[in-house]
Parts: C-alpha cells; structure tokens; sequence
C-alpha cells in the first residue's frame, strides 16, 4: 500500500467519527493521483541531478591537472558514468513531474564543489590539484551514497528506491577506488 493511500485510510479513519456527530457541509475526498512518487523521490532525483551537474566541470579537469595518471583515469570514468546517471535521474524526474528548472542547481550543498572551490582547483596542478580534487570529489559522492541511503528508506517509488539503490552501491565502490588510488 503507497504511504498516499496509507494517509488516506488514516485520515478516513480518524476522521469519520467526527463527521458522523454532527451535520456539516460534505468535505471533499482527497485526491489519490495514482502516481508512486513521493516528494522524497523528487526531492532526491533533484539533489542527485543537481550534485552530479555542478561537479562535471571538477571531474573534467582532471584530464589536464591530475599529477596522477590513476586519478586522472577514475575522474574520466566517473564522468561517463555519472553523466549516464544524470540522464537516468532527468528521465524519472520528468515522470515523477518534478521536470523543469531544479530549484537545488543554484545552491551550495554539502557535497557539491561551489563556485570557489573550482576557481581555486582551476588554478592547481599535479600534487596541490590531487589533494583538492580528492577531497572535494571524496565529499561529493559521500553525500551521494548519503541521499540515495535516504531516498531508499523512504522514497514512494519502487523504480527510484532501486536506482539509489545501484547508486549507492556504484558511489560507495568510487569511493572505495578513490580511498585505494589516493593511500599512502
């Protein structure tokens, strides 16, 4: 049972005593859309798409600043993969009609390089470059497997709890690589 159709059953519950004792005016039914998503799975479709977006341009730069061949190489393959994943969240957040503009693109979050950080990245190269590039990026897919952990317990949609489901899962096996390639 959806957690919609759960609230309205409670809601019918709790309140049919109430309209039983005494003559009113009929109160409209609310209204079950039908649709399994939950402002949970909006919410975190957003945050993912709006995390995935502002880190791109860090991702990118490792190409060219990265004085480790290793880092190099997983932050090209991060940028494959999440860019895949951007388009995987567009496509259910358009269906779970949150499409549009993301009101989470403009803001700075935990987890998400701001405007400075990558003016400041942008500036480094080789070691100075590793050690930012490795922080930054370890905290934005920390928050990634944090949000999709969130989305998983308490997300509407089956469709969208799985996908954080794999998302955690792929996140938390980055970080993993990220941990190995930058240990002493």
């Amino acid at each position: 049972m959806t957690v919609l159709r759960r609230l309205v059953l409670v809601l019918a519950l709790v309140l049919a005593p109430i309209g039983c004792s005494a003559a009113r005016e009929p109160v409209p039914s609310p209204q079950v859309t039908g649709t399994p998503f939950n402002t949970t799975d909006v919410a975190w479709l957003q945050l993912a798409e709006a995390l995935h977006t502002r880190t791109q341009p860090l991702l990118e730069l490792a190409s060219e600043r990265a004085g480790s061949r290793s880092l190099a190489e997983l932050a090209g393959r991060l940028g494959e993969a999440h860019e895949a994943g951007r388009e995987r969240l567009r496509t259910l957040l358009v269906r779970a009609g949150g499409g549009g503009e993301n009101p989470h693109a403009g803001h700075d979050m935990p987890g998400m390089p701001t405007a400075q950080d990558l003016e400041q990245v942008t500036g480094l190269r080789d070691d100075a470059f590793d050690r930012r590039f490795t922080e930054l990026t370890r905290s934005y897919l920390e928050q990634l497997v944090l949000i999709a952990n969130g989305e998983r317990g308490s997300g509407g949609a089956a469709e969208v709890r799985e996908l954080a489901g794999a998302m955690s899962r792929t996140h938390a096996a980055e970080l993993a690589q990220l941990q190995q390639i930058t240990a002493p």
